[in-house]
C-alpha cells in the first residue's frame, strides 16, 4: 500500500512539475513578443539615466507613493477581485456614445472626447492631444481577457486627425497598447 501511494505521489508530482515547466516556457516566449517592449539600451538608456528622477537604477517618485491605499494589501485586493461581487462594476448594456467626425472638427474648437478607460482626445488652443491610447478593443496583452465595454469602442486610430502631442500617463498595457 505504501509503495502504491509513493508511486501515485511521484506521478502526480511529475505531472505538476511538467505542467509548470511547460507553462513557464510558454510564458517566457509569449513575453518576448514586440507588444511587451524591451529594456532601454544605448542612447535611450543614457537619456533615462540623465533624468533627475532616475536614481539607483530606477525612476523614483518625487513624493512617497505607496502601492496600496492605507489598510489594503495584495492578498486582500486579490481576494476581493476574485471572490466578491461588486454591484454595477460592469455595465449591463452598451455605454451611450455619439461618434463625432474628429477629422472635420476645426482645430481651434476646444473639445474633449473620451474613448473609454483612460483614453481620450483633446483639442485645446489649436493643439491636438491624444492621451493613453488603447484602440485594440482589449486592455490586456492576453487577447479576450479584458475587453472594452460595449459603446466605448466606437473609434479607431483611423478616425483621428493628425496629433500634435501624444501623452502616456504610465507604462501599463491598459494605457497604451502595441497595436495602437
Amino acid at each position: 500500500m505504501n509503495k502504491k501511494l509513493v508511486s501515485i505521489f511521484n506521478k502526480v508530482m511529475f505531472v505538476i512539475v511538467a505542467v509548470v515547466a511547460i507553462l513557464s516556457i510558454v510564458a517566457f516566449f509569449y513575453m518576448r513578443q514586440a507588444k511587451f517592449g524591451k529594456s532601454p539600451a544605448g542612447k535611450r538608456l543614457e537619456i533615462i539615466k540623465r533624468s533627475p528622477h532616475y536614481k539607483n537604477g530606477a525612476f523614483q517618485n518625487i513624493h512617497h507613493t505607496p502601492p496600496f491605499t492605507e489598510g489594503y494589501h495584495m492578498l486582500g485586493i486579490m481576494y476581493e477581485m476574485l471572490f466578491k461581487k461588486v454591484k454595477n462594476q460592469v455595465p449591463t448594456d452598451s455605454i451611450p456614445a455619439i461618434k463625432t467626425n474628429l477629422r472635420n472638427m476645426p482645430a481651434e474648437q476646444d473639445i474633449l472626447v473620451w474613448f473609454g478607460h483612460s483614453s481620450y482626445f483633446m483639442q485645446l488652443n489649436g493643439k491636438r492631444f491624444l492621451v493613453d491610447p488603447v484602440f485594440s478593443g482589449n486592455a490586456s496583452p492576453v487577447p479576450g481577457s479584458n475587453k472594452a465595454f460595449k459603446g466605448s469602442d466606437r473609434y479607431t486610430v483611423h478616425d483621428l486627425p493628425a496629433i500634435d502631442y501624444l501623452l502616456i500617463s504610465h507604462d501599463h498595457y491598459d494605457h497604451v497598447d502595441y497595436e495602437t
